[in-house]
């Protein structure tokens, strides 16, 4: 009798029974929520001057097509790069925020924009940036280390984002062509591996162990779910043994979920685990549990994301050192790559709308308005790669393009995860607001109105349509006390903002010059040794504390006026019972928070500064010099 494989009998009961599983949260359209106040000011920049204006349109999204027209990423031969990304990045934005605008030019410039790259498939259905279509894995490694330093191939990476970026263009526009070309690249591209007898899993950036080309799991299941179309759940099953190999090959989820810590599953992580392709990976596991309900998916998925919390987590609410999963939370340092972050809430919001379970949205709300919001330049119209707690953020060009980048183009996402899911309802009918900043919501017939000017307020008003309506208030895990009362509209709520100094414990101080200039943490601080070599004397050895606000970090800053010598945090106060207390401070049209802070120890003298929100201390490029903000205490 011919064996058939575990991953192979869950994808033929799940597609004979067409019963995906039923997240535990409704969330509403997306045109229906509108997002107001200091964040929303912010992503309407961010919209503008990204995804609606015409230099967006005539210049942005031209130079990202370009890649699918030139077809160079390749050029050099032996691997490639990743220019054919941007393009998918940036309508999965786009499809995102037409549902979110419901404005009819735009989304048919959507429509029109993926015709426009449509034009370039392949009579097979093949549609990328590669020339040579079949160049997905290293076959000569020394050679490609001589080619670019390293051993890159990013093919099928780059025609996975153009694949889901159209997908959820064909959701927004309802155009089925667009839908007939995903589905004519994903079934080219599961032909030529089946031919080649390629796996997923030994294909792409050499030393990541699949991670990049696994990473299609999310959007390969959303088209079966979207079609029917049994051909992509059996893929997503063939891939899945991979995950869950006896022989112990990287990365091997399924039977590593549990052990601690992430970043010692295997040697050299800084080699492998990527942080925002890993997550993506594991995002996708969730969605092969909806379609399936195989709840092994699920377990593993949550045991990873809580494993990461415990040993990964940094001071903005991400996960990571500078794109990799080395153990950041035991560093004195702290840098975050902005994908990481996207990607991080990304998949957080998934586990919530699946199970429910609020834990996911604390560290979102934490995510969301320091690493996030930090992530954005003030204007809207680009934002930094890596984001640091001392001294200044810095940003990056890609590849050789002007107008495009990873982490810029993926942007407009986060803010339509955090729509989605402000106001959501279980299937008891319960509504349930987990996100306090300024919105409007309706969802089942019920709206809701949020204002206070959340986090930076600590009273919100929660106004609802219908009085008889049962309405659930997320109770921030920060929050030592929140007081929700009945008003004559909805409820008027009271958060305790727990002002608190955040000591860390950091068990890698690298204080040896020697072992720290050796270590991926100090090479990868400076992103570019050139441009940021004056950010090596500001590579921390030793701890130091940071304060929070509810879940806002505070930060000292020159642009609230903090002379040069507050922005240094030697001696320190890490580890040494100090107390915080803010006082408010009228706004000075620059910062969204600003308070007078204060750190007192009992028979030591007051500590007395300035300081204002993360975000706002340090959101503005400020070139390759310059000392402009610190979290440090």
């Amino acid at each position: 009798m011919k064996r058939i494989s575990f991953w192979a009998c869950v994808a033929m009961v799940a597609t004979s029974a067409a019963l995906p599983v039923q997240d535990a949260m409704k969330t509403p359209r997306l045109r229906d929520v509108r997002l107001k106040g200091v964040p929303a000011a912010k992503m309407n920049d961010l919209i503008r001057a990204r995804l609606t204006s015409d230099f967006a349109r005539l210049n942005v999204f031209a130079e990202a097509r370009r890649a699918f027209v030139d077809r160079d990423d390749d050029v050099k031969g032996h691997g490639g790069v990743w220019r054919g990304e941007f393009w998918g990045k940036q309508m999965l934005s786009a499809a995102r925020v037409a549902d979110y605008l419901a404005d009819p030019s735009f989304t048919k410039f959507v429509q029109e924009e993926c015709h426009r790259l449509m034009a370039t498939q392949d009579p097979d259905g093949y549609l990328g940036s590669y020339k040579d279509k079949e160049l997905v894995s290293i076959t000569d490694p020394e050679q490609t280390r001589k080619t670019y330093g390293w051993y890159p191939v990013w093919n099928i990476w780059n025609r996975k984002y153009a694949m889901w970026g159209m997908l959820m263009a064909y959701k927004a526009t309802g155009d089925r062509e667009i839908l007939a070309s995903v589905e004519r690249q994903m079934k080219q591209l599961i032909g030529m591996l089946h031919r080649r007898n390629l796996k997923l899993h030994d294909t792409g950036t050499l030393t990541m162990h699949g991670l990049p080309s696994m990473s299609i799991l999310k959007p390969l299941v959303m088209l079966y779910e979207e079609t029917g179309d049994r051909t992509y759940l059996d893929f997503a099953a063939e891939m899945l043994p991979d995950w869950d190999r006896a022989d112990g090959e990287c990365p091997n989820f399924f039977r590593n979920a549990t052990r601690e810590p992430l970043h010692e599953w295997y040697p050299t992580p800084s080699d492998w685990a990527k942080t925002y392709e890993f997550l993506s990976c594991v995002d996708g596991l969730v969605e092969y549990y909806r379609a399936t309900g195989d709840a092994r998916c699920l377990e593993t998925a949550k045991a990873i994301r809580d494993n990461l919390q415990r040993n990964e987590l940094n001071v903005f609410g991400s996960v990571g050192f500078g794109d990799k999963i080395i153990g950041a939370s035991l560093y004195c340092n702290a840098l975050n790559e902005v994908c990481d972050v996207i990607h991080w809430i990304r998949l957080n919001v998934d586990l919530f709308l699946v199970t429910g379970d609020v834990k996911y949205l604390d560290i979102v709300e934490v995510a969301y308005f320091n690493g996030y919001l930090a992530g954005i330049w003030r204007g809207g119209a680009w934002g930094p790669f890596f984001i640091r707690g001392h001294k200044r953020h810095s940003e990056q060009r890609q590849c050789g393009y002007a107008y495009n980048h990873c982490c810029v183009n993926n942007l407009p996402r986060t803010f339509m995860d955090m729509a989605s899911v402000t106001v959501t309802c279980d299937r008891k009918g319960t509504f349930h607001v987990n996100f306090y900043q300024d919105a409007s919501v309706e969802l089942d017939g019920v709206r809701f109105e949020i204002a206070g000017n959340y986090p930076v307020g600590n009273v919100v008003k929660v106004s609802v349509s219908d009085p008889s309506a049962k309405v659930e208030f997320r109770k921030p895990d920060w929050c030592p006390k929140m007081d929700v009362a009945k008003t004559a509209d909805g409820y008027s709520l009271t958060f305790d903002m727990n002002t608190r100094v955040v000591d860390r414990l950091a068990a890698r101080p690298e204080t040896d010059k020697a072992v720290r200039e050796k270590s991926w943490a100090f090479r990868r601080y400076p992103d570019n040794a050139q441009a940021n070599r004056d950010l090596i004397p500001s590579y921390r050895t030793t701890p130091a504390a940071y304060v929070m606000h509810g879940p806002l970090v505070l930060a000292k800053s020159r642009v609230i006026g903090n002379a040069p010598v507050e922005l240094e945090s030697e001696p320190g106060i890490n580890g040494k019972g100090y107390r915080a207390r803010v006082t408010p401070i009228p706004g000075d049209g620059l910062t969204w928070g600003l308070w007078r802070l204060e750190l007192t120890k009992d028979g030591a003298p007051t500590i007395s500064t300035k300081v204002c929100d993360f975000q706002s201390g340090g959101d503005m490029d400020c070139g390759s010099g310059g000392n402009l903000f610190s979290i440090w205490f």
